[in-house]
């Protein structure tokens, strides 16, 4: 598949890297102004430089405020077998359309940080114009760098961006919080990020296995008057954990719906 990514940092390097490595794609071109060695080999500096010719798939991997502008440059001829990959958070499809000049298919897509140990969550969108090969095709692609999800409407993106796009953050937040208790209780703040690192990942584990419920689990290390019970006890009073957590994602989604709508 002859693919262009516009924009090739850390996300747009994470999904081109993981594409050649695993054969998805064939032929790749990268604008990005940051880039050395610009030219000759598939590596541009700027939009303008790239031939005039034909790609398959074309990837948008700018900050927000450039998309639009990024998605006009393209020439028809870019554009004519494309399907447009946006990875621009909060910039809605008609946007990138109108941008695009509905010159081809736009699927909007919200992959994670974790993309970059192959380890990721992305919610994919598209409207009804993608083709169903094409669908199958991008969602192949981010089964590569982890779990790909396709939503029905739109508007469930702000929920995944709330969930998953956001949700490494607080899954770092509480290591970092579980570590300084560990500091406090007397270990080394080596030891005691080596323990929360750890913890965290063997829990992750143990959640991806088959069939795997998360109150089950937590109830397998929950023996009636341990130590867990007693931290648990603590977590749970008047459903506090909850209630935040529940606040916080409540948050995050409405500062995506509110980007979104100013995109």
């Amino acid at each position: 598949m002859k693919t262009l990514f516009i924009g090739y940092g850390r996300m747009g390097a994470a999904l081109g890297d993981a594409w050649l490595a695993t054969g998805l794609i064939e032929q790749l071109s990268i604008v990005d102004p940051g880039l050395t060695g610009a030219g000759g080999d598939g590596r541009y500096t700027r939009l303008a430089d790239v031939p005039d010719e034909a790609f398959e798939l074309i990837v948008l991997a700018v900050k927000p405020a450039y998309a639009s502008e990024a998605l006009a440059g393209l020439s028809d001829r870019q554009c004519a077998q494309a399907c447009v990959i946006s990875v621009a958070a909060g910039v809605t499809q008609a946007t990138l359309s109108a941008a695009l000049g509905q010159r081809c298919p736009v699927v909007r897509a919200m992959p994670n940080t974790p993309v970059l140990a192959g380890a990721g969550c992305t919610g994919l969108y598209a409207g009804d114009e993608l083709e169903a090969s094409q669908r199958t095709r991008i969602g192949q692609l981010f089964e590569a760098v982890g779990l790909a999800s396709w939503v029905t409407t739109e508007s469930q993106l702000d929920a995944v961006t709330a969930i998953s796009g956001s949700g490494p953050a607080y899954y770092h937040l509480f290591s970092e919080a579980l570590a300084q208790a560990g500091v406090k209780l007397g270990l080394t703040a080596e030891l005691a990020g080596a323990l929360a690192a750890q913890t965290a990942f063997g829990a992750a584990t143990l959640q991806q296995q088959r069939h795997a419920d998360f109150a089950e689990l937590r109830l397998a290390v929950t023996s009636p008057n341990g130590t867990t019970a007693a931290a648990i006890e603590v977590f749970e009073n008047g459903e506090k954990l909850r209630d935040l957590v529940e606040a916080a994602t409540a948050a995050a989604y409405r500062r995506s719906v509110e980007l979104s709508q100013n995109s």
